[in-house]
């Protein structure tokens, strides 16, 4: 059975690379490669489902066939522990600028640029390059791959690489000794997070006291926000906004700048929006860069999620990938808080992640999915939900909310989700 089963997926990985490679060479593409001047990312658009599914599918055979060829022993011992090391150091002490692009450079000469030991530079750098990141064309000798290149041109990343490696991989660290101290806690201040970063304080309280971290939180959700599958896009087209009543009010409760409302206002010139957010910096930049045309139907507004909700009788109060960042104990705050302000009728609309049931989905995107998942226990104590872990937590809020469920658009990684107040 075993041999039966690589064999297919062999197969497989044969054929769905054929189909990429054949796309490729129609379209005068490049080749996938790590060469300096390689594309930074995949070549096929999302409009050509057939192929960017079998792209996905050897990406997703391809790792299924390499567990089963390791085996139950093999495939244990294969994660590694110091998997980020490198990568943090050459973040951290910016080895990347140093290297000129297009141009070479030598372990002596970086070391004396970073101050940091030769040898010890030389070992990092080496261990990077085993995962494409840099190359050394001959002994001794430092050049950038387009992975490295990435780390100089591409500041959104270098931002969100240096918080998975600062602040998230401490994070994770630690989440095993939060768990053995508190256990069972709902409570965003005793986390993995909290006990690495030596606090009593939750993730979003301590960061404001430090603003060169917040700066660099930010700027690693706002690259995290842009990749795709988060495209406002599938909002805007995928849920019943022209139903709503001309003139009627959405809130974007924790909205941030608002991307959303701006797209909405766009399609739906007869619909006001308001969008809160706890940040005044955040709001007052938001303003800043606000299209003018807009100023009349999208407002921003101060305003803590947990505090009761000023604006009153809207048709929506909507919750972008809020509610994952909080334990149910405080996701229901959340919702409690909106309590006071809706008629009956009014629509709570979530765009937030769904975690299918184990075995639904390919083990790499459910590898994907579920790490995600973690990634919010060990920062807030939050997560990812299931469908009926959503439905829980509304009638769990208050018995006036009704769940309706919802659906998770084509190509997007969140599901559009809607309850409504009955009083």
């Amino acid at each position: 059975m075993s041999g039966s089963l690589i064999a297919t997926i062999s197969a497989r990985i044969a054929e769905n690379t054929a189909k990429v490679n054949e796309y490729l060479t129609k379209h005068n593409l490049p080749q996938p490669s790590f060469d300096l001047g390689a594309p930074s990312q995949s070549l096929i658009p999302p409009t050509q489902s057939e192929v960017a599914a079998a792209r996905q599918a050897v990406i997703h055979d391809c790792l299924e066939l390499r567990q089963l060829v390791l085996g139950p022993k093999e495939h244990l011992t294969s994660f590694q522990h110091n998997e980020l090391v490198s990568q943090h150091v050459i973040l951290r002490f910016r080895i990347a600028e140093a290297v000129p692009v297009g141009g070479e450079t030598t372990f002596e000469q970086l070391a004396m640029t970073s101050g940091l030991n030769e040898m010890q530079l030389r070992k990092l750098l080496r261990h990077a390059m085993a995962q494409r990141i840099f190359t050394e064309p001959r002994p001794g000798v430092v050049a950038h791959t387009a992975a490295s290149r990435l780390l100089v041109e591409d500041e959104g990343l270098y931002n969100w690489l240096r918080f998975s490696t600062d602040d998230l991989w401490h994070a994770a660290c630690r989440t095993g000794d939060a768990l053995a101290q508190f256990p069972g806690s709902e409570e965003p201040n005793e986390t993995g997070f909290a006990l690495s970063n030596g606090t009593s304080k939750d993730m979003f309280h301590f960061l404001s006291e430090y603003p060169e971290r917040a700066e660099r939180f930010a700027a690693a959700m706002r690259f995290f926000t842009q990749r795709p599958g988060l495209e406002p896009i599938h909002v805007v087209n995928n849920y019943a906004w022209g139903d709503i009543p001309q003139g009627g009010i959405v809130v974007d409760v924790g909205g941030s700048h608002g991307i959303i409302c701006i797209e909405l206002a766009r399609q739906f010139p007869s619909l006001r929006f308001i969008v809160q957010d706890l940040d005044e910096a955040v709001i007052r930049d938001a303003e800043r860069q606000r299209p003018s045309e807009l100023k009349d139907r999208v407002k921003y507004m101060v305003h803590d999620f947990f505090d009761e909700q000023p604006i009153g009788g809207a048709e929506v109060y909507f919750l972008r990938a809020v509610l994952h960042n909080w334990s149910d104990k405080y996701a229901k705050k959340i919702l409690r808080a909106l309590i006071p302000a809706l008629k009956p009728g009014s629509r709570i609309v979530l765009n937030e992640p769904v975690m299918p049931e184990p075995g639904k989905m390919p083990p790499e995107m459910a590898a994907r999915m579920r790490a995600n998942d973690l990634v919010m226990l060990q920062l807030q104590n939050g997560g990812d939900r299931e469908m009926a872990d959503w439905e829980v937590l509304f009638s769990e809020a208050h018995r006036g909310f009704r769940f309706h469920g919802g659906k998770k658009p084509v190509n997007s990684n969140l599901w559009i989700l809607e309850a409504e107040w009955v009083g």
